[in-house]
């Protein structure tokens, strides 16, 4: 397994992440009606240009943190249905407490019966203490593929799809070795909870595009104010599309909320990944 040391100042961070989280989900998932600014979503269209995967839909979320189930989840799928989806990917952070376990795979069947489900796991997901082998368990029972450092293929009829999932890169658990080398007609989609994964990234990885959450968008984006909020592992990024030489990123900024049930100028979001082809990407320039 080919994963970086975490530093000691992200062990630090860490600590005192998990020491603080799982009583404040707690205390607040007993009043779910105290949450502010959750309660809409809004929908992004991210459009790849791949010939073989012309016309197939994907939708991305992120950060769930899905420990009680509410109104509002019915409303996210009811979006999701009507987006006639033929793959969803969730990149980590799915919960927070051990108890929030019926409720997230309530919610991850109901997006099962629309379209087959992809997950990773994030660092609020290790601190929930959840072993890996009951997200294993529960996932096989649910019909809903874990990736944890693996990859699976789908074939498209015209070519494939090659998503890779790792474990959360803001732990430095993610081991890049399960990143399949380049084939002709193949798109390989990595699946990653957080955006330092676009910094472990090297020349050679043939990653067509990384998936990736952890920032809540900043979560409060008060006017004039940079954004002050971001939990390690973010190096700075906030959301959206973000590049270098040779990997593109999107930043989703998720679904909940992180140690207060608040979100200010900052909707939860549903990431739509739409495929064209180039004659399509042509006409459209």
């Amino acid at each position: 397994m080919t994963v970086p040391p975490m530093s000691w100042p992200d062990r630090v961070r860490s600590w005192v992440g998990s020491c603080l989280s799982e009583p404040l989900y707690r205390l607040f998932s007993l009043v779910p009606e105290w949450e502010v600014g959750l309660g809409q979503h809004e929908t992004t269209t991210i459009t790849q240009v791949h010939s073989p995967l012309a016309g197939r839909r994907a939708v991305h979320l992120s950060d769930l943190h899905l420990d009680r189930y509410q109104p509002r989840h019915d409303r996210i799928i009811e979006t999701i249905d009507e987006l006639s989806p033929d793959w969803i990917f969730i990149t980590g952070d799915l919960l927070n407490v051990p108890e929030g376990l019926p409720h997230l795979f309530r919610f991850l069947t109901n997006l099962r019966n629309i379209a087959p489900v992809f997950i990773t796991l994030g660092n609020h997901d290790h601190y929930s203490g959840v072993p890996l082998s009951h997200y294993e368990q529960l996932s096989e029972r649910h019909g809903i593929t874990l990736l944890v450092n693996q990859t699976t293929y789908i074939a498209t009829g015209m070519g494939e799809l090659a998503i890779a999932g790792v474990d959360d890169p803001s732990l430095h658990r993610a081991d890049l070795s399960c990143v399949p080398p380049p084939a002709h007609r193949r798109f390989t989609l990595l699946l990653a909870h957080a955006p330092n994964i676009l910094d472990q990234l090297r020349e050679h990885h043939a990653v067509d595009l990384v998936l990736c959450g952890h920032s809540h968008g900043g979560q409060w984006r008060f006017p004039g104010i940079p954004t002050f909020w971001l939990p390690p592992g973010c190096n700075g990024r906030i959301g959206g599309k973000h590049e270098t030489s040779r990997h593109r990123l999107y930043i989703n900024r998720g679904l909940g909320w992180s140690f207060i049930p608040f979100r200010y100028r900052c909707k939860p979001e549903i990431g739509v990944i739409h495929w064209v082809d180039e004659q399509a990407d042509a006409r459209a320039a």
